[in-house]
């Protein structure tokens, strides 16, 4: 989507402390990105034992995506409730389960974490990309848990993209975009490496130590859709960056002329790029009450 500058203004004002904000070109750039990481959170979800006619709680639902996979998983059999605090956010992942068909077992709330309340009880409770937000992952972790079944599925997914040496042989302009995405991040509160850190949130909330997977997105040459995600997620963040105490490298504009300023670096220079490392973890609650 080709967007002029006074629209990128006037649709990124941020609301809180989500570094990336709450505009229209965030929810496009997230259903993008939801397209890019699929494939792994479909792997987590499957490998942690998310199966058909299961009851999922899905957390920061965002514009509906990984609802939507867990709701392609568990099937009409099942349910999904998706439960976010950004409203407009949820109209919209509303009116795609509808166009998507799937609006009678997948379903969104719009709640704090710490305020969510409910008499269900769920088999699993997912996300991705929402711990690394929470100040005290464990603790929400841990206050999720009284609607989980004994027994019952904890699989997140996030992800490490702090690498300080992201292209090889090195493109100066793809490591400094990327390392202010880092420190941004880390300025705003959002640990950038969270991914490698994501056991500790596990067993603060009580559970057992969980299982790990991480795996790694490469790209480069023509056409890599890792251009367009690095620099629609520093578009999102611009108007973050002055009162981070952060600022674009000389020459460098974030609009929509960005991502094919990064694709055409990297091609001159013949080098790989490495993007964010996906973590997958997940374990399952005990069933005695004095585990957690």
């Amino acid at each position: 989507m080709a967007l002029s500058s006074c629209k990128l203004k006037s649709w990124m004002a941020t609301k809180g402390n989500y570094i990336l904000g709450q505009s229209e070109f965030e929810y496009e750039r997230l259903t993008f990105q939801a397209k890019v990481v699929r494939p792994f959170t479909e792997k987590f979800f499957r490998f942690a034992g998310v199966n058909p006619g299961m009851r999922v709680l899905e957390i920061g639902s965002g514009m509906g995506d990984v609802a939507f996979l867990a709701g392609e998983i568990v099937g009409p059999g099942g349910r999904v409730l998706g439960v976010d605090q950004d409203a407009a956010g949820l109209e919209k992942a509303r009116e795609r389960s509808r166009q998507q068909g799937c609006s009678s077992w997948v379903s969104f709330e719009a709640s704090a974490l710490d305020e969510f309340d409910t008499a269900d009880q769920f088999d699993a409770i997912v996300g991705r990309y929402i711990l690394l937000y929470q100040q005290d992952p464990g603790a929400i972790i841990r206050r999720l848990l009284k609607f989980l079944k004994p027994g019952g599925i904890v699989v997140f997914h996030e992800m490490d993209f702090a690498n300080t040496h992201s292209s090889d042989p090195p493109c100066r302009f793809w490591d400094e975009i990327y390392a202010l995405l880092s420190e941004a991040f880390r300025r705003a509160g959002h640990p950038p490496d969270y991914g490698r850190r994501i056991a500790k949130a596990f067993l603060e909330a009580g559970l057992p130590f969980p299982t790990i997977l991480a795996e790694s997105l490469a790209g480069g040459g023509r056409g890599s859709y890792l251009y367009r995600w690095i620099a629609n997620t520093l578009i999102s963040v611009s108007p973050r960056l002055q009162e981070l105490g952060l600022a674009l490298p000389d020459g460098v504009t974030a609009d929509e002329t960005l991502a094919a300023r990064l694709e055409k670096e990297a091609i001159a220079g013949g080098s790989q790029i490495l993007g964010p490392i996906q973590f997958g973890a997940w374990t399952r609650k005990p069933f005695s009450e004095s585990g957690i």
